[in-house]
């Protein structure tokens, strides 16, 4: 598939905002994040079922979640699209998409956590860059953490910025490595394989996190990863945020996250960089899903070796 890049967001551009999957907790948050957007110089359109429920987890039917994805990548007077929020549904929007749309409509589109699935599809089907980080009704609705802000415009609005900055993170396997970066949620990630929505993972570089997993479970899920053969696929293995759970009482005997983490980066001896500021927290990097990256052999940094952005 060839690579495919949106175009830079201007100033004065228009953001669709849509709910591709759960509804809305507190429209409160919503309409906070939208107010954060239109502050910032932006118009905003929402999605017809942006404020919908059905079901009880998902923000409108199918067909109504399907029709504001196609619409707002349609419209020509909408230059980028926001997720609001993440929780669960994309995945059965897959095999209903219009990815020859999206193809010929290529533009900015972002979000986060369950919204890996589709971000993948997107790219896999269509090769169309994507944005993995901050929404509106989660990163926006309160006071946005500097440095994500920082990360979030960046990467959006700035071709050159890929070049000013690099993934900070802790060595967990030697070695440095060059590929295609795919990034999102591992538990997410795990229910895409042997569908044609997964990426393919030649030279590829994962970097994956998660929320309110026990280490056991994270365990069995990187078991899968290996089983699958992914490890003879990539060069290189990244870990985020791995958060725990705020409600989450286990019974299962814990172990160390990151000695669950790091074993399996000598498992797969692939060039590693752990602890990365990307996941389910306030302070996170936004990062393209499909363009190319480099694991530094002597420093234990992720860094960004192409624009995202078409210019």
């Amino acid at each position: 598939m060839i690579q495919v890049k949106p175009s830079v967001l201007q100033k004065n551009a228009t953001i669709g905002v849509i709910s591709p999957a759960s509804p809305q907790r507190d429209f409160s948050r919503l309409d906070r994040g939208i107010t954060y957007l239109e502050q910032c110089g932006y118009r905003v359109e929402l999605g017809r079922s942006a404020r919908n429920s059905w079901g009880g987890y998902l923000a409108g039917t199918d067909e109504e979640r399907r029709k504001d994805i196609e619409e707002m990548f349609a419209n020509p007077k909408i230059d980028a699209i926001f997720c609001a929020r993440g929780g669960y549904g994309t995945s059965r929007l897959l095999n209903r998409l219009d990815y020859d749309l999206i193809r010929k409509n290529p533009k900015i589109f972002v979000g986060f956590s369950d919204t890996t699935a589709l971000q993948s599809a997107i790219f896999r089907k269509t090769g169309l860059v994507t944005f993995s980080g901050a929404m509106p009704s989660v990163d926006m609705a309160d006071t946005f953490n500097s440095f994500a802000e920082e990360w979030f415009w960046g990467i959006l609005s700035e071709p050159k910025f890929y070049q000013k900055k690099s993934v900070q993170g802790d060595r967990f396997y030697n070695g440095g490595a060059t590929g295609k970066l795919y990034c999102g949620n591992l538990s997410v990630m795990t229910t895409l394989f042997g569908t044609p929505f997964c990426p393919d993972w030649n030279d590829g570089i994962l970097l994956i996190e998660d929320i309110g997993e026990d280490p056991y479970r994270i365990d069995r899920m990187l078991s899968h990863c290996e089983n699958t053969g992914m490890w003879e696929k990539l060069k290189g293995l990244c870990f985020g945020q791995f958060t725990p759970s705020d409600t989450r009482q286990s019974s299962v005997p814990q172990r160390p996250m990151d000695e669950v983490l790091k074993e399996f980066a000598e498992r797969a001896k692939l060039p590693s960089i752990g602890s990365i500021l990307y996941g389910h927290q306030s302070e996170k990097i936004t990062l393209p899903f499909g363009t190319e990256v480099r694991i530094d052999e002597t420093n234990s940094c992720l860094q960004l070796t192409e624009s995202p952005l078409s210019e």
